[in-house]
């Protein structure tokens, strides 16, 4: 036998496992990359909302109305705690 023959079984494993890392790094760049996507979208909706929000259109008179009503809830809701509970 050669002395390329002894090493073919070895080559042949190195081969075999650097393809196997080759492949996990694929895959943890691709999970990297969709969590930095779906990062991006999360930005994207919120920065939408905002606009949106604050516009004068239908969607911004339900927002300010939404909001008026959180503010009369929270004035409102001690006052009947305390009439429920200690009255």
């Amino acid at each position: 036998m050669t002395r390329m023959e002894d090493l073919q079984p070895n080559l042949d494993e190195q081969e075999r496992m650097d393809a196997r890392y080759q492949a996990a790094m694929a895959s943890i760049n691709r999970s990297k990359m969709e969590r930095e996507k779906s990062g991006y979208v999360v930005m994207a909706a919120a920065m939408n909302y905002g606009e949106g929000a604050l516009g004068d259109g239908l969607f911004g008179k339900l927002s300010h109305a939404a909001k008026l009503f959180m503010i009369a809830f929270a004035f409102a809701l001690p006052v009947v705690l305390v009439w429920a509970y200690l009255l």
